[in-house]
């Protein structure tokens, strides 16, 4: 068995926007940041239903993925959009890392509403096998996300933007 050279296998390099409004509850008109156990912001959802994921947040796409003999085997994160040039999984699986992070922070979603984001981005990105994975998270995704905490802090916390979060 090898180690990941890295952590994590995609870091974003730009803030990462997606509109949650018809998941969000009805009446949704506040704004949020979430931080990690460091304190640092990594999720932000504003009044209007934008949920911005913030610059250097790192995932590591689909999961689950195991290096052996500096190979990288699992879940694959499908072939580059003609548009973004990323892995067609790369925004879905972003944005789904993201919520999952913050599921016990008071995110104002549910597992359930998630996940039903990762399939509306994978749909956008006109993903082939996303019945497949949407089915998947399904019915894997709580399991993973007990069993990841090792990898990931999923320890953080919800504060009002009505004041700028530390960046």
């Amino acid at each position: 068995m090898s180690e990941f050279a890295v952590r994590w296998i995609f870091e974003l390099t730009e803030d990462y926007v997606y509109n949650l409004r018809q998941n969000l509850p009805a009446g949704w008109n506040q704004g949020c940041a979430f931080l990690d156990l460091s304190g640092k912001p990594r999720l932000e959802i504003a009044p209007n239903g934008d949920a911005r994921v913030l610059a250097g947040y790192a995932w590591d796409g689909c999961t689950p993925k195991y290096s052996v003999l500096d190979l990288v085997f699992g879940t694959p994160d499908g072939i580059p959009s003609e548009i973004t040039r990323k892995p067609k999984t790369y925004y879905a699986s972003l944005m789904h890392d993201a919520l999952y992070q913050f599921l016990d922070a008071d995110l104002p979603l549910s597992r359930r509403q998630a996940d039903r984001v990762f399939l509306e981005i994978l749909t956008r990105d006109r993903f082939a096998p996303r019945p497949i994975y949407y089915a998947a998270v399904r019915v894997f995704g709580g399991m993973f996300r007990r069993f990841t905490r090792w990898k990931r802090s999923y320890a953080g916390k919800r504060i009002p933007i009505d004041r700028p979060p530390p960046r």
